[in-house]
């Protein structure tokens, strides 16, 4: 039996907490968080114990700690359960900074534990679709890819209002930190290359009740050679994905619920049937629940069978902190007004 404790029970966690009630050989040990109405909804579900203290997540009982705490809470919280020898299964992103990150990646090889990123995008069969297809030579030599993450939350945050996602010092920036780090890390599983320079505009443009960024727009390089766009916002609306090669094109629309494909040759899966080249084919697959064990793509049960394989995690640490550093070099661009590096 593997017993988990989950730390941060309400947020993004609400989503896929159940999980943790109906994977096999998984028991759902301890459920801590500040908030007492999240902390009920656990017990409500079987949770064997409660807390408001996170020490009670290193108790020798307990396996692995899935971290759904805010971004400024990671490094204490991942260095904590990491040198207990825990499994860490850590939100995205890694931490508010990029030396926090460096800090748990270093307490990552000191431990016994495995550390692993949740990142959401990957409980979508869709995505496992695309990355097939790009790695089967379908889209020919990848030229460039755009993606777009944005709603209009911030233009609803009220002055005054207590809440760690409009802190830049809590979130380590704003919507791009965010937002865009989730396609930051796709396009790089995507095209199999590192980001290794970015050239960003960033500011505050209709949201002065959030202290970091409202609105980001960065141009990347890749190590292969390829080119980016990656777009995010407080004040508007829009989320896409999208890939452009020599041979073929890729749009995940919609959110990530319908994929438009534009190939030289036919492609058939269980959720694909394209079978008239050079002309735009849509495809839908069904919604995936965050907590849907059944789903292979899973995310807990992804990173749950990797430990207990001794296999390494789909999104490593080092992973992590690579979007971090990503997130980090367009924020200096933004100051420099010059493109910078990646760390």
């Amino acid at each position: 039996m593997f017993r988990v404790a989950l730390a941060g029970a309400g947020g993004m966690a609400k989503n896929y907490r159940k999980t943790y009630t109906t994977l096999a050989d998984v028991e759902f040990t301890l459920a801590v968080d500040i908030d007492a109405e999240q902390l009920e909804a656990c017990r409500s579900m079987g949770v064997k114990r409660t807390s408001s203290d996170f020490s009670a997540a290193l108790a020798p009982d307990i396996d692995m700690v899935d971290i759904s705490t805010p971004n400024f809470l990671h490094e204490e919280q991942s260095i904590a359960a990491l040198g207990a020898g825990k499994h860490v299964l850590l939100q995205k992103p890694m931490a508010n900074s990029l030396e926090s990150a460096d800090r748990i990646l270093a307490a990552s090889a000191a431990s016994k534990g495995v550390l692993g990123m949740y990142m959401s995008s990957y409980t979508n069969p869709l995505v496992w679709e695309i990355k097939k297809i790009i790695d089967a030579g379908l889209l020919g030599k990848i030229q460039s890819v755009r993606a777009r993450d944005a709603h209009r939350g911030g233009l609803q945050a009220q002055p005054g209002e207590r809440n760690w996602r409009s802190s830049r010092d809590m979130t380590g920036g704003g919507s791009f930190v965010q937002l865009s780090i989730h396609a930051i890390n796709l396009m790089q599983w995507w095209v199999s290359s590192r980001i290794v320079e970015v050239f960003a505009y960033s500011g505050n443009q209709y949201c002065p009740n959030i202290g970091g960024d409202d609105v980001t727009v960065a141009a990347v390089k890749f190590a292969s050679g390829s080119f980016g766009l990656f777009d995010s916002g407080y004040a508007s609306e829009g989320m896409t994905r999208e890939i452009y090669g020599t041979d073929g094109t890729v749009r995940l629309l919609r959110g990530d619920s319908e994929l438009e494909l534009t190939l030289k040759r036919t492609y058939t899966s269980k959720w694909i049937n394209y079978e008239k080249p050079d002309r735009r084919q849509s495809f839908t697959a069904p919604a995936a629940r965050f907590d849907d064990t059944d789903n292979p793509f899973n995310q807990q049960r992804m990173f749950l069978d990797a430990v207990r394989n001794g296999g390494k995690p789909h999104m490593s640490g080092q992973a992590g902190r690579q979007d971090l550093a990503v997130v980090t070099a367009a924020y200096h661009s933004a100051e420099s007004r010059k493109p910078e590096p990646v760390s």
